[in-house]
């Protein structure tokens, strides 16, 4: 397979796990959170199913997309459509998934019948059922003793395949075998230090190329699979700051539509000045503390301060807010970061585009929170109201105090109080 090929092919995979995301926002009402998913033997869930779980376990069949968050899934009966991971445990698949298989996980294990393509970012994949189309794999290690109809692409430090792959293998591996039942149709072409082990009784239909590797294999493989996940990572952590901050978030996202320069400008400048004032900072004894805080910041707004202006450009292509921040944010990550992974030297400034006018939408927005919040509502002592004499009422048959030296008028006067006749 091509390099371009293999680009066009992974840039597909990618785009397919995320695109599915966009999902989500409609969905929200339906989304189910459990400890334990399961999915009894002869029951079926219609539908798409959305989870979070710590655990689950489809014996029966999903007419539909699974998109899960787990720490184990496992799937004995079938899932019709795609499924979509998330995992910190292991992904087994024991019966069929009628569409493709795509997430990152600790571990992957294909041990039934995928209709599509496996597209899996992992410390460990293995192959022993079958995959009708193409696997795409970033792993530590990756095992194939099964049949893979399509291509074999991706990085990982050890690769074995002692199984059948219906076309090319095209790989970037520290160590490659190829095991005595291994039958390749089409090329074998690895990027490797080292020499493949293939087995004398190994089938190969074309050309075997091994081409020079490229630095530290091991540290390409880690950066690869960090990247992957980091993009999941900034997908949720989006969503989150959204939720969290509905007021804020929206006025940074108006910011950027309404005034994308003036908003970006100001976004440069704090991400020139802030550095400047943490120096200066920590020159001083007791400036010190104040400057570790501003750092922290600094660093979360490397992560963070994007939000904004993705959402922008997602809320742009959509032309409308009627689905949501949440589906223009989905849209927005999905496109920004497609084009800082597959344009050369334009993604550096895609993303200082997007951090300068993120931050410039975030500080803008809490600017005019902060306006609308009087200061002295509870940051400052409050005040006692004058009191005006007129407005307290005088207590029933009151009279006012006479000035000194002044008299009351005869009538005004009291009528003296007759003696008591003695009897």
């Amino acid at each position: 397979m091509s390099l371009h090929r293999f680009r066009n092919f992974a840039a597909a995979s990618v785009l397919g796990v995320l695109t599915l995301g966009l999902a989500l926002p409609f969905v929200v009402a339906d989304f189910i959170t459990t400890g334990i998913y399961l999915v009894q033997e002869g029951e079926v869930e219609d539908g798409d199913v959305y989870l979070a779980a710590n655990s689950a376990r489809i014996l029966g069949t999903i007419d539909g997309d699974l998109i899960v968050s787990t720490g184990s899934l496992t799937i004995s009966g079938e899932v019709t459509g795609d499924v979509l991971f998330i995992s910190q445990g292991t992904v087994r698949v024991e019966g069929e998934v009628g569409g493709s298989l795509r997430g990152a996980a600790r571990e992957v294990l294909v041990e039934g019948t995928v209709g599509h393509d496996v597209a899996v970012a992992t410390t460990a994949t293995r192959i022993t059922g079958t995959v009708s189309r193409d696997a795409l794999v970033f792993a530590g290690t990756m095992r194939i003793d099964g049949e893979v109809a399509g291509d074999v692409n991706g990085r990982m430090i050890r690769a074995n395949i002692d199984g059948d792959v219906g076309n090319d293998v095209d790989v970037a591996v520290g160590n490659l075998t190829l095991g005595p039942n291994a039958s390749i149709a089409g090329d074998l072409i690895y990027r490797s230090g080292s020499d493949a082990d293939i087995a004398g009784t190994a089938s190969v239909g074309s050309q075997v190329a091994r081409l020079p590797t490229r630095g530290s294999f091991a540290v390409e493989i880690i950066l690869t699979i960090a990247t992957i996940l980091g993009f999941f990572a900034f997908l949720f952590a989006g969503l989150v700051m959204l939720w969290l901050f509905r007021s804020t978030a929206p006025r940074a996202v108006a910011a950027v539509e309404k005034r994308p320069l003036r908003t970006t400008a100001i976004g440069v400048a704090a991400i020139i000045i802030l550095p400047l004032g943490v120096l200066l900072l920590l020159l001083t004894l007791v400036g010190a503390p104040v400057a570790i805080a501003v750092a922290l910041l600094m660093v979360l707004g490397l992560v963070f301060g994007p939000v904004p202006a993705v959402t922008a450009l997602g809320s742009w292509i959509l032309r409308s807010r009627q689905l949501g921040l949440l589906a223009s944010f989905l849209l927005g990550a999905i496109i920004w970061r497609a084009g800082i992974w597959l344009i050369p030297f334009v993604g550096a400034l895609l993303y200082l585009a997007a951090l300068a006018a993120g931050v410039g939408g975030w500080l803008v927005a809490i600017w005019e929170r902060r306006k609308e919040t009087p200061l002295d509502t509870d940051l400052l002592p409050r005040r006692t109201a004058d009191v005006i004499a007129g407005d307290i009422p005088s207590p029933i048959d009151w009279d006012a105090p006479l000035a000194p030296g002044s008299r009351r008028s005869v009538e005004e006067e009291d009528p003296p109080t007759e003696p008591e006749a003695a009897d």
